[in-house]
């Protein structure tokens, strides 16, 4: 695989990444800060609602960070040991454009296509 194209993918991922792990962190402090309501045993009234309220966001902001972080580390992975710039379902390459707009993209625009139409399983 020549990843000459991919330099510069390569250094926008790791700068993302780098961004993501910074978020993921900052977030999970956000919880055990002494004023979170994780970290109380009992909040009374609309204060607790409100620290509940607060600890959720914080959980669901760290649940986003942390996939889109798992998507480019995978990427990276890829760009490591090869595999990078293929499509994960029919093999055939992924356009340059695609990868300089998605760098974790694992999938051809053709079979992201299809695959966004396909109904979602629970």
């Amino acid at each position: 695989m020549n990843t000459r194209p991919y330099a510069d993918i390569r250094d926008d991922l790791l700068a993302r990444e780098a961004r993501l792990r910074d978020e993921v962190r900052a977030h999970r402090a956000q919880l055990v800060e002494p004023g979170a309501a994780t970290g109380n045993t009992f909040i009374a009234g609309s204060e607790g609602a409100a620290a509940d309220a607060e600890d959720e966001l914080e959980i669901t902001l760290i649940s986003h960070w942390q996939r889109e972080l798992d998507e480019v580390s995978a990427a990276l992975q890829r760009l490591n040991v090869g595999g990078y710039g293929d499509c994960e379902r029919c093999g055939k390459p992924i356009g340059l454009p695609r990868l300089r707009a998605l760098p974790e993209a694992r999938l051809c625009l053709t079979c992201q296509e299809q695959a966004d139409r396909a109904p979602h399983r629970s």
